[in-house]
């Protein structure tokens, strides 16, 4: 693992005190990697933390993942919502399509480890692993390597199969995926230029294309070594069969009327849920 410095220490010292958000900085070699730590008044980090990952090119200041990072400080529970480079310095917004996109989810799980080893590094002894979307796909993903983690919530994975994929595909951009993957498989170091995920037109390398368009099955849910819980939007429009999808063994709470994002009250149910979990004995 490569050395992990930390960049904003002050933000620990603060946020420890109970403070209110505080951004954090590390590194993965040149890259700044940056996030947003959230402290319920009188707690430490050694009290717990839960690491939450953000959905598909976003970032840690998007609405869910702030509305869930305040409703979790309001019932006690310290969050740092990170955001993935995806190959950009010091990214804090959404990933923009113009830079070329040549990151992996093995790229995810390093910085992922990273972060960790932060969060070991300020005496949490393991934290909790949040994922809300494709990051909860991802996540899911992930937890199949030996990772430590002392709970994994997945809250709305975005977990389709790959018939899904390919009509998302479609829809988004009026043409077939398999031609796509095809070229990406010939020659998965090469730079091409494609859609992808939220972009249209951007340069991918073939390896990226592949990762992005790969099936990550509901399937993983059932084979991650700790307690896990899937957090289910009923009315979720992105993943609108997740329940059919999970095997039965899942341990699951369907939140009533809340679509994908888990606006305003569904965010507090969502939030309600995913604490109790994290309480739980």
């Amino acid at each position: 693992m490569r050395a992990l410095v930390v960049a904003v220490a002050v933000a620990v010292a603060l946020a420890a005190a109970g403070a209110a958000a505080e951004p954090v900085q590390i590194r993965d070699g040149a890259l700044r990697l940056n996030g947003n730590l959230e402290v319920p008044a009188g707690k430490v980090l050694a009290d717990g933390l839960a690491i939450v990952l953000h959905g598909t090119q976003s970032h840690h200041r998007q609405e869910t993942i702030a509305a869930l990072q305040k409703d979790l400080k309001a019932r006690g529970i310290a969050t740092l919502a990170i955001t993935f480079s995806l190959g950009i310095d010091d990214r804090e917004g959404p990933r923009t399509c113009d830079v070329p996109h040549a990151y992996t989810l093995a790229d995810l799980g390093r910085e992922l480890d990273l972060w960790q080893a932060w969060a070991a590094a300020q005496g949490v002894r393991a934290a909790d692993l949040i994922g809300f979307s494709r990051g909860g796909a991802q996540l899911a993903e992930l937890m199949q390597e030996a990772r430590g983690a002392r709970r994994v919530v997945l809250l709305a994975p975005a977990f389709l199969p790959a018939a899904d994929l390919t009509t998302n595909y479609r829809k988004a951009f009026g043409k077939e995926l398999a031609p796509a993957l095809d070229a990406a498989r010939a020659a998965p170091q090469q730079m091409r230029r494609v859609d992808f995920l939220l972009c249209r037109e951007a340069d991918v390398t073939g390896m990226a294309f592949l990762d992005a368009y790969r099936e990550m099955p509901a399937s993983s849910a059932a084979t991650i070594a700790q307690p896990t819980l899937v957090v289910i939007a009923a009315n979720d429009e992105v993943v609108p069969d997740l329940a059919l999808l999970l095997p039965a063994k899942v341990s699951r709470v369907v939140i009533d009327g809340s679509d994908h994002f888990f606006r305003d009250l569904n965010g507090e149910d969502a939030a309600d849920a995913i604490a109790a979990f994290l309480r739980a004995p």
